[in-house]
């Protein structure tokens, strides 16, 4: 910590955790409460920790997010409309950009010095190029919001947050590839649900290379941000790439996890431009399916970043391995219901 800080003990001091009820929120709470933090979450779900201050309330409620700011040191502002198909638009500007800024006023007004921010790789895609393990010099796309628009709305809360940066108040964003591990909504469910239907179908020719990152690894980055962020710190109004180890095909990282689950994975390739084509067919006729053109982008194009700035700005390095995440998380599948 900043040899300037304040004289508060570190037990004294409270960590609020946004979306704490969520894959990488209950992580982060996790191992904040492992080194003996004071921790306390704010989510639209009531999060499961009876060693954590609980506040059901909505970051779209200023008058809820003053509430859980009130007392805070560190706000973990990970809480966000994820993308979906099926969620109305509005959805994503509400929460990811209107919400982020009561965050970042309400921090402001109370005087709390430092924001981490949990940012995804998605601000950078344009629904057209590759990155094949790119660093942070990669600028935001100009077309991104017509692509997707929960990208958009996390780009422009990302933004936000670094320009908050100041004199008192510091900031910063971890950009989250791919992310997996207890809790997951998103990646496993939905590739589980599809190995069940019978579906054999896969995207792409296999070669387009891929970043993963585990819940714990991607906590155990929020951890150390927070712990070099202070106005004035090398971490301060910075963005990092956040990923585990090495790259790979989308399909083949999650073959394994089919196959202890005794499910069959998807053979059958359907080349990148017929699966791109067929997607804009589907989008012609409905908004809400999860076959969509950037959903086949993502999967067909590399999209493969490094983390070498967060390495050498705060030490960052995963700390669960590859095995070790894939034992938790098959762990974790095998209790589940999809």
């Amino acid at each position: 910590m900043n040899p300037g800080d304040d004289s508060r003990s570190e037990q004294s001091k409270v960590h609020l955790v946004t979306g704490g009820a969520g894959m990488l929120g209950r992580a982060i709470v996790s191992q904040l409460l492992e080194r003996g933090k004071r921790v306390r979450i704010i989510d639209i779900e009531p999060a499961k920790n009876d060693r954590a201050e609980i506040i059901v309330g909505d970051i779209r409620d200023a008058a809820a997010v003053r509430r859980a700011c009130e007392g805070v040191d560190t706000v973990f502002h990970t809480a966000a409309a994820v993308w979906d198909p099926k969620l109305p638009p509005g959805i994503y500007e509400e929460t990811n950009v209107k919400g982020t800024q009561i965050i970042i006023d309400t921090c402001l007004q109370l005087g709390i010095p430092r924001l981490v921010y949990s940012g995804t790789l998605d601000v950078v895609l344009d629904g057209k190029h590759g990155h094949r393990l790119a660093d942070e010099s990669v600028p935001y796309p100009s077309d991104v919001k017509k692509m997707n628009r929960y990208a958009y709305s996390k780009m422009l809360g990302e933004q936000a947050v670094i320009k908050a940066n100041g004199p008192t108040f510091a900031t910063c964003s971890l950009r989250l590839v791919g992310m997996y591990g207890p809790g997951d909504k998103y990646h496993l469910p939905n590739v589980i649900k599809i190995a069940k239907s019978g579906i054999r179908l896969r995207l792409g020719d296999g070669k387009a290379q891929f970043n993963h990152v585990f819940s714990g690894n991607a906590a155990h980055a929020h951890v150390l941000a927070a712990e070099h962020l202070w106005p004035g710190s090398p971490v301060a109004g910075q963005v990092y790439f956040i990923n585990d180890h090495d790259t790979g095909n989308f399909f083949t990282f999650m073959d394994p996890f089919l196959e202890a689950l005794g499910l069959r994975g998807p053979k059958i390739a359907i080349p990148y431009r017929v699966a791109y084509a067929l997607a804009w067919l589907v989008e012609r006729f409905t908004s809400k399916s999860n076959f969509n053109r950037f959903s086949v982008y993502s999967t067909c194009v590399d999209s493969t970043f490094v983390h070498d700035k967060a390495t050498r700005d705060f030490g960052y390095q995963p700390r669960y391995s590859a095995e070790e995440a894939f034992k938790i998380t098959l762990e974790w599948l095998k209790t589940q219901k999809f």
